[in-house]
């Protein structure tokens, strides 16, 4: 969601995160590393749950990854891209 000056609703734009399922966590990749962030501004975008797949799917990524549950979302409302 993109706000005007007023604090108007401009436009929606659709951005796909990726989300700790159990807490409102979001993968960041900062300083070449990645790492749960509380903030979403922080967190790594995608265009298409394809990218988002193959970024999970890095070494590096399934390292902090572990077996921890997540799950893809939308960054302007923060709900599942599959609800």
């Amino acid at each position: 969601m993109i706000l005007d000056l007023n604090g108007n609703q401009t436009t929606i734009i659709h951005k796909i995160c990726i989300s700790n399922f159990k807490n409102d966590k979001f993968l960041a990749y900062i300083n070449s590393k990645v790492k749960w962030t509380d903030n979403i501004l922080f967190a790594r975008i995608f265009e298409t749950p394809d990218e988002a797949f193959d970024f999970a799917e890095n070494k590096m990524v399934e390292e902090v990854l572990g077996e921890e549950k997540y799950l893809l979302i939308w960054t302007d409302t923060k709900v599942d891209i599959y609800k």
